[in-house]
Protein backbone atom coordinates (compact mmCIF):
# COMPACT_ATOMS: atom_id res chain seq x y z
CA UNK A 1 0.00 0.00 0.00
CA UNK A 2 2.58 2.21 1.29
CA UNK A 3 4.55 1.50 -2.58
CA UNK A 4 1.91 2.34 -4.21
CA UNK A 5 1.28 5.83 -2.83
CA UNK A 6 4.20 6.70 -3.36
CA UNK A 7 4.71 5.36 -7.22
CA UNK A 8 1.57 8.36 -7.42
CA UNK A 9 2.80 10.83 -5.47
CA UNK A 10 6.03 10.13 -7.45
CA UNK A 11 4.17 10.00 -10.78
CA UNK A 12 2.53 13.59 -9.80
CA UNK A 13 5.08 15.40 -8.26
CA UNK A 14 7.33 14.74 -11.48
CA UNK A 15 9.62 17.34 -13.50
CA UNK A 16 7.61 20.32 -13.77
CA UNK A 17 6.79 21.24 -17.55
CA UNK A 18 9.38 23.82 -18.51
CA UNK A 19 8.23 26.97 -20.52
CA UNK A 20 10.60 28.99 -22.98
CA UNK A 21 10.96 32.57 -21.60
CA UNK A 22 8.37 35.14 -22.57
CA UNK A 23 12.21 37.50 -23.43
CA UNK A 24 15.63 37.04 -23.15
CA UNK A 25 19.25 36.86 -24.67
CA UNK A 26 20.92 34.32 -26.82
CA UNK A 27 24.36 34.47 -28.14
CA UNK A 28 28.00 33.50 -28.23
CA UNK A 29 30.85 34.63 -27.21
CA UNK A 30 33.83 34.35 -29.38
CA UNK A 31 37.66 34.58 -28.76
CA UNK A 32 40.02 36.12 -31.38
CA UNK A 33 42.69 36.51 -33.21
CA UNK A 34 43.68 32.81 -32.72
CA UNK A 35 47.22 33.50 -34.75
CA UNK A 36 49.58 36.26 -34.74
CA UNK A 37 49.67 36.01 -38.65
CA UNK A 38 46.23 35.33 -41.02
CA UNK A 39 45.94 35.59 -44.60
CA UNK A 40 43.63 34.42 -47.39
CA UNK A 41 45.17 30.89 -47.49
CA UNK A 42 45.38 29.88 -43.70
CA UNK A 43 42.56 31.77 -41.85
CA UNK A 44 42.67 32.14 -38.39
CA UNK A 45 38.98 32.23 -37.28
CA UNK A 46 37.97 33.59 -33.73
CA UNK A 47 36.83 30.31 -31.37
CA UNK A 48 34.09 29.95 -29.17
CA UNK A 49 35.25 30.81 -25.25
CA UNK A 50 33.43 27.90 -23.22
CA UNK A 51 32.84 28.48 -19.50
CA UNK A 52 33.54 32.07 -19.41
CA UNK A 53 30.93 34.67 -17.75
CA UNK A 54 28.38 36.43 -19.36
CA UNK A 55 27.53 39.55 -17.40
CA UNK A 56 24.12 41.51 -18.43
CA UNK A 57 23.59 45.37 -17.37
CA UNK A 58 21.20 47.80 -17.84
CA UNK A 59 21.76 50.40 -20.61
CA UNK A 60 22.36 53.58 -18.79
CA UNK A 61 20.64 56.41 -20.81
CA UNK A 62 21.81 58.27 -23.99
CA UNK A 63 25.44 55.61 -24.35
CA UNK A 64 24.58 52.33 -26.21
CA UNK A 65 27.89 50.95 -24.48
CA UNK A 66 27.45 52.09 -20.91
CA UNK A 67 26.54 49.74 -18.62
CA UNK A 68 24.79 50.43 -15.35
CA UNK A 69 23.42 48.19 -12.47
CA UNK A 70 24.02 44.57 -13.21
CA UNK A 71 20.85 42.04 -13.83
CA UNK A 72 21.90 39.09 -14.88
CA UNK A 73 25.40 36.23 -15.66
CA UNK A 74 25.44 33.07 -16.92
CA UNK A 75 28.43 31.08 -18.22
CA UNK A 76 28.71 29.78 -21.24
CA UNK A 77 28.49 26.29 -22.83
CA UNK A 78 31.78 24.59 -24.21
CA UNK A 79 30.69 25.85 -27.59
CA UNK A 80 30.53 29.46 -26.42
CA UNK A 81 26.94 30.31 -26.35
CA UNK A 82 24.89 31.42 -23.62
CA UNK A 83 21.36 31.97 -22.83
CA UNK A 84 18.99 33.91 -20.12
CA UNK A 85 15.36 35.33 -19.54
CA UNK A 86 15.41 38.89 -18.93
CA UNK A 87 12.74 41.41 -19.06
CA UNK A 88 12.32 43.40 -21.66
CA UNK A 89 14.90 46.46 -21.73
CA UNK A 90 18.13 47.81 -22.90
CA UNK A 91 20.94 45.56 -22.03
CA UNK A 92 24.47 45.88 -22.57
CA UNK A 93 26.35 42.56 -22.72
CA UNK A 94 29.70 41.15 -22.24
CA UNK A 95 31.93 38.41 -20.92
CA UNK A 96 35.18 37.35 -18.68
CA UNK A 97 36.98 36.01 -21.14
CA UNK A 98 40.88 36.69 -23.14
CA UNK A 99 42.22 40.09 -22.12
CA UNK A 100 39.29 41.75 -22.65
CA UNK A 101 35.52 42.06 -24.55
CA UNK A 102 33.85 44.63 -26.20
CA UNK A 103 30.36 45.94 -24.12
CA UNK A 104 27.45 45.16 -26.75
CA UNK A 105 24.41 46.90 -26.58
CA UNK A 106 21.20 44.85 -26.54
CA UNK A 107 17.17 45.54 -27.18
CA UNK A 108 15.06 43.06 -25.93
CA UNK A 109 11.02 43.19 -26.76
CA UNK A 110 8.41 41.14 -24.94
CA UNK A 111 7.65 37.70 -26.26
CA UNK A 112 11.25 37.62 -28.69
CA UNK A 113 15.12 36.44 -27.69
CA UNK A 114 17.34 39.07 -28.85
CA UNK A 115 20.90 37.65 -30.51
CA UNK A 116 24.07 38.81 -29.46
CA UNK A 117 27.66 38.43 -30.23
CA UNK A 118 30.41 39.40 -27.43
CA UNK A 119 33.99 39.24 -29.40
CA UNK A 120 36.88 39.01 -26.67
CA UNK A 121 40.82 40.14 -27.71
CA UNK A 122 43.09 37.09 -26.68
CA UNK A 123 46.16 39.80 -27.43
CA UNK A 124 47.76 37.53 -29.66
CA UNK A 125 49.18 39.77 -32.43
Amino acid sequence: MLAAGLLTLAACGGEQPTEEPDSGLRGIVQLGPQCAVENATDPCDNQPAAGVTVIVSEQLPGDAYAAGEEVARTTTADDGSFELAVEPGAYVVTAEAGMSCELMDARVVRGAIAEVVVPCDTGIR
